[in-house]
């Protein structure tokens, strides 16, 4: 991984994480999320048509990786909410961030990339230190909450989440090759939002997103352009790293949730938070590393 990619990945998991903490001052969450990509989709469509020419913008290859990959994260975003309605949190979080694992397996066999001992292992050290953040203890062998007899649907919708994500990440590193990345990520985004506008549509919340765009404006504003950011620098990332670096590398973000609790909420750090952000940094040395 270069050091540009590296340095974008970083930048992109701090812009997320701020995005996810403007969500949080948000009434209702899912058509926040609607009206914030439409705010993206905005930004993007008005760079594009102003520095771009018209043929640029219709390459096949780049509309294909674009549709599936916002096809694969739109699943993704749906059934992380599905989960978290149905499970607790520290059910559902540290299966909804084991996507690496299997996107190892779908670079290797689609990509053809191969990654070091050290990558692997910084991979494992990003992620342990991600779930042992949000499950508050830091334990050697993991022992998961189990849900109430019978009642696997938590479980597994948070797996399917991370499995269509790691499908995502595969086409989104195919996308990031096959031209500008400027105009794949606008293809990818307005694809996403099709897919939002017809959720939507389907489930009658058109009376919802109009109610939280005259509730929270300036949120969803703010929000919709730290999202364009955040999509924009991982592309950037990505284009300079292999796909299961990146991903990995992203959940970096949670360090940096730490930290902006600690700086502006006033947020209690203990000691099972410091050495799961030292584990995480340490994985992020790791796979510059590797």
């Amino acid at each position: 991984m270069t050091l540009k990619g590296f340095g974008f990945i970083i930048i992109s998991a701090l812009f997320h994480v701020l995005w996810n903490s403007v969500l949080k001052t948000c009434r209702d969450k899912t058509s926040a999320v609607f009206l914030m990509m439409c705010v993206t989709v905005t930004g993007m469509g008005i760079y594009i048509f102003q520095f771009h020419d018209t043929a640029s913008l219709f390459i096949s290859s780049t509309m294909y990786t674009a549709f599936a990959a916002g096809f694969f994260f739109f699943l993704y975003q749906y059934f992380v909410a599905l989960s978290l309605e149905k499970g607790d949190l520290t059910l559902v979080y540290p299966l909804t961030v084991t996507g690496p694992v299997y996107i190892i397996f779908w670079s290797y066999l689609l990509l053809n990339e191969s990654i070091s001992l050290a990558g692997a292992t910084g991979i494992a050290l990003i992620i342990y230190g991600a779930i042992s953040i949000q499950r508050g203890t830091l334990i050697i062998r993991p022992r998961f909450k189990r849900p109430p007899q019978k009642n696997n649907a938590p479980v597994l919708t948070a797996l399917a989440a991370s499995f269509f994500y790691s499908f995502g990440a595969v086409a989104d590193k195919l996308g990031v090759m096959t031209g500008d990345i400027f105009v794949y990520t606008f293809h990818l985004s307005f694809y996403m939002l099709i897919f939002h506008v017809v959720r939507v549509i389907w489930q009658h919340q058109t009376p919802r997103v109009i109610a939280e765009m005259k509730y929270n404006p300036k949120s969803i504003l703010l929000g919709g352009i730290i999202m364009l950011l955040s999509f924009i620098s991982f592309r950037m990332g990505l284009q300079e790293a292999q796909a299961s670096y990146a991903s990995a590398l992203r959940q970096v973000s949670t360090l940096f949730g730490i930290c902006i609790g600690f700086l502006f909420f006033k947020e209690q750090v203990g000691l099972n938070r410091i050495l799961s952000s030292i584990l995480i940094v340490a994985g992020a040395i790791l796979i510059k590393i590797g």
